[in-house]
């Protein structure tokens, strides 16, 4: 009678152990994971801005980038922009409403750009991650609208690639108008301070001290800090939260840091005072449209120097209007959104993606188009693309709160050479826009084509984070990465290949402009389009995948998590439902792709790189070496409080762990399975 009791006891605990099983294993995700193989340590901090100093409607931007990029070689084996570790990574920082001490100006945008060294990428003994160096900061003459990078870098006259600039549009309230005004930095121009060294030997000792000091209690060391930065442009330790009332200060204009770097800018005023709801820059030319405006759209071109720098106000501007409109352009129950592409006739012609929503009656439709013109300004071309729509009730009244935002948020967008990518959050679609030429057989004319393709991204959607926050495509346009709100990565590929390399050299002949420097004898783009349901090898399929560990503390920036370490002991459960609440940690994400023989040198002791080290992977998915002269291709993170996260692609593998990271995920469903085979082992034990 006991054996048989043991047994049903044992058969009942082992009928809810298969069960668990089984629902482990088909939930298994079958896509690779990418290793994590670099977490900043704790201590690695920027220090956060005082929320006292920040208006109740301020915005951070945030920005990647590398200090440099590698000369292109002049064979068609290197990917394009292959970065100089030498030169570092830059971490811009844009506050939109900084508030100030000056009577006239009460809000300010407020521009942060630090340096890292990225030497402790080539695994040197002794090299480790440095803290962000701040290199200036910049105090914009008011609030910040907008802010646009365009990472384009066309082609210049001479064959070398035009400079990165970031567009940063703020406006100047004065009595009843408002003047609208664009501040565009030349990332490429980092340069010392012209003053520098003769403000440095003003200073003397006290800028060493104040650089230095943990704190400033002294009112005579304030007085000092703001006096070095408002007179001789020397920042105070940006690390001590006194640095924020030096920069609210009523003279304070903008300071360097113990470099002396800073960026040349070109400041270019927009015309009228209508408010501006869409801007982006792209080369030369700067796109915006207003609200209530009688056309679409307005474009003004911008004069530049051989090497693409912008010269802002100093040149002659000229200024193109769009297409008129029947209906003014309103931001209310309605969505919009405009980006140029790459113009079939560059700077006689604009090629425009358009995006539309609105609302009519009880349905959102939304709809993309290409827009172009033949002559600057005059006749212009509208041809629609695609068109969704999406029930929700009268006045939204069918929605959630939470869908409602994913309805009125604008998309994700990033764009590189020839390609730009948009990921719009309420109809779940990835939307590709490739520029590629091609020449019919015995004939000299060539056409430009926009390949227009769409993809809905798998995973993204059914997993607990459903809407990504942060996207960054690489510089090939081959590879494509999102972020969710709980920091999961997701790495999409548009081609089939055991190697991150592989693909980098499938998509060769639209991702270097050198290869297609063709001007178009057509006078219009053709646009390629597939239809409902059909996928080619130009849509985005997942390729890896990365997620925190389930074991997750609240947030990023309260645990150190390293390959060897993936389950440290100060992180504890977090309920779902919980985690759901927090806002994502990750800032923003950025592609690199490094140079394996660069990382060698920075190596200098013969010790093996963090990156661009194959070794470490799978035989099996090994890059077949002969086929290009590749590079480390890997994915960086930064998290709201500068802390880095740095994944290399080629070095994945599949997550061997199926069972415990299902019941983490769902301990609500386990408990409850529990709580039933308990009670049923009970029940067999006191009716035995």
């Amino acid at each position: 009678m006991r054996y048989g009791l043991r047994t049903r006891q044992a058969l009942l605990v082992a009928v809810g152990a298969a069960y668990v099983f089984v629902l482990a294993w088909f939930n298994r995700q079958p896509i690779p994971t990418t290793t994590l193989v670099h977490e900043s340590d704790s201590g690695l901090k920027l220090r956060q801005t005082q929320e006292e100093h920040l208006a109740s409607g301020s915005r951070d931007f945030n920005w990647l980038e590398p200090g440099r990029y590698l000369p292109d070689n002049t064979t068609e084996n290197q990917p394009p922009g292959v970065i100089d570790v030498e030169a570092g990574l830059l971490h811009i920082r844009l506050h939109s409403e900084y508030r100030t001490a000056k009577p006239d100006v009460p809000l300010a945008g407020l521009v942060k750009v630090y340096r890292k060294s990225l030497q402790f990428m080539g695994g040197a003994k002794g090299s480790h991650e440095q803290q962000w160096e701040l290199l200036f900061v910049d105090r914009l003459p008011g609030p910040v609208k907008l802010a646009h990078l365009d990472r384009s870098r066309g082609r210049n006259t001479d064959g070398t690639n035009a400079p990165r600039h970031l567009a940063v549009l703020y406006y100047m309230p004065a009595n009843e108008t408002v003047a609208f005004r664009t501040r565009i930095y030349d990332l490429e121009s980092l340069h010392k301070s012209p003053a520098f060294d003769s403000a440095v030997e003003a200073a003397g000792s006290a800028w060493d001290e104040l650089r230095t000091a943990s704190k400033i209690d002294d009112k005579a060391a304030k007085l000092s800090a703001v006096r070095l930065a408002c007179d001789l442009k020397l920042c105070p330790n940006d690390n001590i939260a006194f640095a924020d009332k030096v920069y609210s200060g009523s003279r304070f204009g903008g300071c360097v840091g113990a470099s002396g770097l800073q960026m040349s800018y070109a400041d270019v005023a927009l015309p009228g005072t209508l408010d501006v709801v869409e801007f982006s820059l792209r080369g030369r030319t700067l796109m915006y449209s207003r609200l209530n405006d009688m056309v679409r759209f307005r474009m003004l071109l911008l004069a530049a120097a051989q090497n693409g720098t912008l010269l802002g106000d100093s040149a002659p501007i000229v200024q193109t209007k769009g297409p008129e409109v029947t209906e003014y352009l309103r931001d209310i129950g309605r969505q919009s959104f405009l980006m140029q592409l790459h113009s079939t006739r560059p700077e006689n012609g604009v090629d425009l993606f358009l995006v539309d929503g609105d609302t009519v009656g009880d349905t959102f439709f939304f709809s993309f188009s290409l827009m172009q013109n033949t002559t600057l300004g005059d006749k212009w071309s509208h041809d629609d693309i695609k068109r969704y729509r999406l029930p929700v009730h009268q006045q939204f009244s069918g929605l959630s709160r939470d869908e409602l935002r994913l309805v009125n948020d604008p998309p994700l967008v990033d764009n590189a050479g020839l390609t730009s990518v948009f990921y719009f959050k309420a109809t779940d679609i990835i939307v590709t826009v490739d520029t590629e030429w091609f020449r019919d057989h015995d004939s000299s004319n060539i056409t430009q084509l926009q390949r227009v393709r769409e993809s809905r991204p798998p995973y993204i959607s059914t997993l607990n984070s459903p809407v990504a926050v942060n996207m960054t495509l690489d510089d090939s346009g081959a590879l494509l990465a999102m972020s969710t709100v709980d920091d999961e990565l997701f790495v999409f590929s548009r081609a089939h290949s055991s190697s991150i390399r592989h693909i980098l050299d499938y998509r060769r002949y639209f991702r270097l402009p050198r290869l297609v420097p063709w001007a178009a004898t057509e006078p219009v783009s053709s646009v390629d389009t597939l239809d409902d349901g059909e996928t080619d090898i130009f849509n985005w399929h997942l390729a890896l995948a990365w997620q925190p560990s389930t074991l997750m503390v609240v947030n990023w920036e309260d645990s150190f998590i390293s390959p060897d370490n993936p389950f440290p002991t100060t992180q504890r459960l977090i309920a779902r439902a919980q985690q759901q609440q927090q806002q994502p940690t990750t800032s923003c994400l950025r592609f690199l792709h490094l140079d394996p023989s660069q990382l060698a040198r920075l190596s200098g002791d013969g010790s093996r790189p963090m990156l661009g080290s194959t070794s470490r992977a799978a035989p099996s998915q090994l890059p077949d070496t002969n086929s290009i002269t590749s590079s480390a291709v890997c994915v960086v993170a930064l998290s709201t409080v500068g802390r880095m996260r740095v994944w290399e692609l080629d070095n994945r593998r599949q997550s061997p762990h199926i069972l415990w990271p299902f019941i983490t995920e769902h301990w609500g469903l386990m408990f409850m399975l529990a709580v039933a085979v308990s009670c049923c082992v009970y029940n067999e034990r006191r009716w035995g």
